[in-house]
């Protein structure tokens, strides 16, 4: 080989080498910013919805609060009850579930709208239209709306409430993440709003965010230097007039004004968590009692959160076992709302408690929306009509047949039923009348402390000098 030809064949084998170089250098680069993007997706996406994610919420809205369109609206959407689900249904059952609710959310949505998931059981959406806040508003009471209808995975059937918070912004006043905490703030409010899911943002609602974090942190400290305290009220046997069980009620003597009414504080510790710690606080308390009188059921209100619990029923067992008290004389009164989370695991928690002996009330029964149909899925030993319907035998006929109906409903599902908050000796007159097994209420006994009790329940006494006459009740209560 010549000179020439090496020197040929080495340029050769040099441009051949330098291509190789390019097109590899060329491949890495293509790969490289494909690895970007993919990247660039993954940090900017929610993995269980696809959905964009809160650094990508963020992004929008600042962008948004920094464009020349019209000024944005952002809406905070809480799944309520959603780490119940996670924790007692399965974190595969609980990501089935974000997929379906963002599937519904979005199909309440505009195309020009950006929903996200923020975390958790917790969604948000940017509405960048002109009117945001009214087409905010309209967005919100559609998801309301559309979350009505249970959701099924699998065996389950799920059922969903969502509370949305809006706020509504003015370009160049607040920045991106004081708009997210004011949503924050809405949300919070409904809900803490027993009518309205849907709550739009005003200042007076960081001054009753503050107020409601001071007392459950106050109510925390009670709790631990035992501050707080049950009393009973009695239920009465419609036909003879003698107390047959009682209703443990909390009360918090030492805090004064509003804050210091149940119907304050216990849903601030629902929404804080507190309520754990209350109820089993309060089912201990109860079955000491029980175990120190033994006549008499005790019936201790259990709320949503507490019985959705993994494990609610064995710590029932647990604490029956180390009392050493008879399960029959406890009696929990549920409310709706522990049932419109996941059907399939109330279910099983209450068939355990009955196994056990204990008996499992439904109370405030005719507030929710579908109290026909949890009577018929579930077994429940008792129900308790909430007291707005009493009201209405003062109303006229109407209000009579309507109560009628009830009991005849109760009765033919082999339930007992209650009459809560009996006030008149003629309402009790007619609910006597009208085949009412119990009676509870003002008229019949006022909650008192465990001595009370133990005096009403003598074998011969009838409750507050009210008597039982042939054709209703006479007497007064003073």
């Amino acid at each position: 080989m010549s000179v020439l030809s090496g020197i040929l064949i080495a340029n050769i084998s040099l441009a051949l080498l330098a291509a190789l170089i390019y097109w590899q250098g060329t491949m890495h680069a293509e790969q490289l910013r494909d690895v970007r993007r993919q990247f660039s997706k993954l940090s900017s996406t929610d993995p269980v919805t696809n959905l964009p994610n809160r650094a990508r919420l963020h992004e929008r809205l600042t962008e948004a609060l920094e464009s020349e369109g019209p000024d944005p609206a952002l809406m905070v959407i809480d799944l309520d009850g959603f780490k119940v689900v996670n924790d007692t249904l399965g974190h595969e059952t609980g990501d089935e579930l974000l997929k379906a609710v963002a599937m519904r959310m979005t199909s309440c949505l505009h195309e020009k709208d950006m929903l996200a998931r923020v975390g958790g059981g917790e969604f948000a959406a940017l509405i960048t239209r002109p009117d945001a806040e009214i087409r905010a508003t309209q967005t919100a009471q559609s998801i309301d709306e559309a979350m009505h209808a249970p959701f099924r995975i699998g065996e389950d059937v799920i059922n969903m409430k969502a509370h949305i918070g809006i706020a509504p912004t003015l370009k160049g006043q607040v920045p991106a993440t004081e708009i997210v905490r004011r949503a924050d703030v809405a949300m919070f409010a409904a809900k803490n709003d027993r009518l309205e899911r849907v709550r739009t943002y005003s200042p007076a609602m960081d001054e009753a965010l503050q107020l409601r974090r001071t007392i459950n942190s106050e109510l925390d400290l009670a709790l631990m230097n035992n501050q707080l305290k049950l009393v009973y009220q009695p239920l009465v046997c419609a036909r003879t007039g003698k107390v047959t069980s009682a209703e443990a009620l909390m009360r918090w003597p030492d805090k004064p004004g509003q804050a210091g009414s149940p119907g304050v504080f216990i849903p601030i510790a629902e929404e804080s968590g507190l309520i754990t710690k209350l109820g089993a606080w309060a089912l201990d308390q109860a079955m000491l009692e029980i175990k120190r009188q033994k006549t008499i059921p005790i019936a201790v209100n259990v709320s949503p959160v507490q019985f959705r619990i993994d494990g609610f029923a064995q710590s029932v067992e647990s604490a029956l076992e180390r009392h050493g008290i008879d399960p029959s004389l406890l009696h929990i009164e549920i409310t709706e709302g522990v049932l419109i989370s996941h059907t399939g695991e109330a279910q099983r928690t209450m068939k355990r408690l009955r196994q056990m002996g204990v008996k499992v009330l439904l109370d405030d029964f005719g507030t929710g929306y579908s109290s026909l149909s949890y009577l018929q899925q579930f077994q429940f030993d008792g129900l308790k009509i909430d007291r707005a319907f009493i009201q209405q035998l003062d109303i006229g006929h109407t209000g009579r047949e309507l109560l009628k109906s009830i009991i005849a409903l109760g009765h033919s599902l082999n339930m007992k039923v209650v009459a809560e908050g009996v006030e008149t000796e003629d309402q009790a007159a007619v609910l006597q009348l009208l085949s009412c097994d119990f009676l509870q209420g003002y008229a019949l006994g006022r909650p008192g402390a465990a001595d009370q009790l133990h005096i009403m329940t003598g074998p011969e006494e009838l409750l507050g000098g009210l008597t039982r006459r042939s054709g209703g009740w006479s007497g007064a209560v003073n």
